[in-house]
């Protein structure tokens, strides 16, 4: 299996920092509660991750696609 590099996409999502002030005030000023978007980004990344797990676990060996869905996998550690 193939890994990507750089882009720990679940490891990211979860170590981000808090954001500053201004950020929140401009996203809060157009109706985006930024902590509940983020919260929400790394539940759908796991749930993708786990659907990809579950294709991949069904794909032939011999499927061109499989390396694909690995490398996707990979990137979401």
């Amino acid at each position: 299996m193939s890994t990507v590099p750089s882009t720990t996409i679940i490891t990211n999502l979860k170590n981000l920092s808090a954001c500053t002030a201004n950020t929140l005030a401009v996203a809060n000023s157009h109706g985006i509660g930024i902590p509940d978007m983020l919260a929400l980004a790394l539940s759908k990344a796991y749930e993708l991750r786990g659907c990809l797990a579950l294709v991949a676990a069904k794909t032939d060996s011999a499927d061109p696609n499989l390396t694909t869905l690995n490398d996707v996998l990979a990137s979401l550690t």
